[in-house]
């Protein structure tokens, strides 16, 4: 089945993928190359292979008794195997996880929308410090920002024309305000990346890789890269309020605490409490680290290139498909001498897949 092959290609080399952003974000400390190469990953494992590699070249014998030849005596009357049965149903019982799973998904995210029915504008200081930040950051359209009532982190999500920035009523009233700078400013970042546009592919991805532990973990390793470069983004645009955004950092984890796993899968939130301690550490480094810009560069290079590829293995060691006697020997008769009729005919040209 072809499309069966294309998911254990794709799965494969996804997880290679997996490997080099965990070793970028983990050993080299690089979490912009390593959201870069996590969204690769995702994108690999719903785009088909344009280039197949193989793993183990075929000779016209092997596809023949792997049945994959099509050729006049495999062409027709052969019998679906019992793996490819099997194959079918796995694609029935995927089909079901997936509807159920975007089922779950939009029924969470419709909960959520009836919290959108009490939104409200923000102040009018709010907007102008927003809209001169998003000048400042060059977002040609500033978002939209509201209010919502509720113990929620501030939030950035898609919106029809223009993305939506959440901010919670109450954690607003608790800011000073160099503090209300820099919560815009951090999630301004996110609106500038593209991150509430990776939520929907995430999204995406985990709907249809539903049986797939890794799309989890992806998940919370992207969330973790873009904490981590917007936290950077703001100390690099504000170097004296380092302690300040920290604090914020740490009021906002505890305006949330307790707070549900990621509620909405569609939100890119501020309350990622993942590597905190780490976090904050690199929020009051004053150190001016070193871009290895030549190992992200073939890092980016060798994914794109892993991008379009798939893996082909053809397998060997399947029974050969028993040909028939009468295909094995000519039908006994009275032999005859070749007529005029006979000599006007196309000559056969002999299968040179199958040897019969």
């Amino acid at each position: 089945m072809p499309w069966f092959s294309w998911v254990v290609s794709n799965v494969l080399l996804a997880l290679l993928l997996a490997l080099a952003a965990w070793f970028m974000q983990r050993w080299l400390r690089r979490p912009a190359i390593a959201h870069i190469l996590w969204v690769l990953v995702l994108v690999k494992l719903v785009t088909p292979p344009l280039v197949s590699v193989p793993l183990r070249e075929s000779s016209g014998n092997t596809a023949c008794q792997n049945g994959a030849c099509l050729c006049g005596p495999h062409s027709s009357g052969v019998p679906l195997p019992s793996a490819g049965k099997g194959v079918w149903i796995l694609l029935a019982a995927w089909l079901v996880g997936a509807a159920g799973t975007g089922w779950i998904a939009w029924c969470r995210w419709a909960r959520f929308r009836r919290l959108m029915a009490h939104a409200r504008p923000t102040p009018p200081e709010w907007q102008s410090l927003a809209a001169r930040l998003a000048s400042e950051l060059s977002i040609r359209q500033p978002p939209e920002i509201l209010a919502v009532p509720g113990r929620l982190p501030p939030l950035v999500i898609p919106g029809r024309r223009r993305p939506r920035m959440l901010l919670p009523m109450a954690l607003m009233h608790q800011l000073n305000a160099s503090q209300r700078v820099a919560l815009l400013l951090h999630e301004l970042v996110h609106i500038k990346r593209g991150d509430h546009l990776v939520r929907m592919l995430e999204l995406a991805v985990s709907v249809v890789y539903w049986w797939l532990p890794i799309v989890s973990l992806i998940g919370r390793q992207l969330r973790s890269c873009e904490e981590a470069c917007c936290d950077a983004a703001v100390v690099a645009h504000l170097p004296q309020a380092r302690r300040g955004y920290a604090k914020l950092l740490l009021d906002v984890l505890d305006f949330v605490n307790p707070l549900p796993g990621q509620a909405v899968p569609q939100a890119t939130a501020m309350s990622a409490g993942n590597d905190l301690e780490q976090r904050l550490l690199a929020i009051l480094d004053a150190k001016v680290t070193r871009h290895t810009w030549l190992v992200g560069s073939f890092a980016v290079g060798l994914a794109c290139v892993i991008l379009p590829c798939g893996l082909r293995y053809d397998f060997v060691g399947r029974p050969a498909l028993a040909a028939t006697s009468a295909e094995r020997e000519p039908a006994a008769g009275p032999s005859r001498l070749p007529s005029r009729a006979d000599e006007c005919e196309p000559p056969v040209v002999k299968n040179l897949c199958c040897p019969s």
